[in-house]
């Protein structure tokens, strides 16, 4: 799968990881979702993790179940948290019926 990062808009996206999630809403409910971690080729080249994932990706176009750099990629991958800035705009935009 190749794509256009959302994050920088010029690299490639080669991989996805889906983390799952969950928590218990006000209702006592579980609410369950997922977090797209993206592995760009632009964004996350210089990451020591990361980095070399992208070089075998970028080589061999896949990386087989169980491989150690897919592997260490997982264990420190982590969703990113939203910007709070841009967030707090939004609202308030919202709230002023700007969108």
């Amino acid at each position: 799968m190749i794509a256009a990062c959302p994050r920088c808009r010029t690299g490639e996206v080669v991989a996805v990881l889906r983390v799952p999630y969950s928590w218990t809403n006000t209702s006592g409910k579980p609410v369950r979702g997922r977090s797209d971690i993206l592995l760009c080729t632009r964004c996350d080249a210089a990451d020591p993790v990361t980095g070399p994932l992208i070089t075998h990706f970028t080589v061999h176009g896949t990386v087989p179940d169980g491989d150690d750099l897919l592997l260490r990629w997982i264990d420190q991958a982590k969703p990113r948290k939203p910007d709070e800035h841009a967030l707090r705009a939004e609202f308030d935009a919202w709230r002023q019926g700007d969108l």
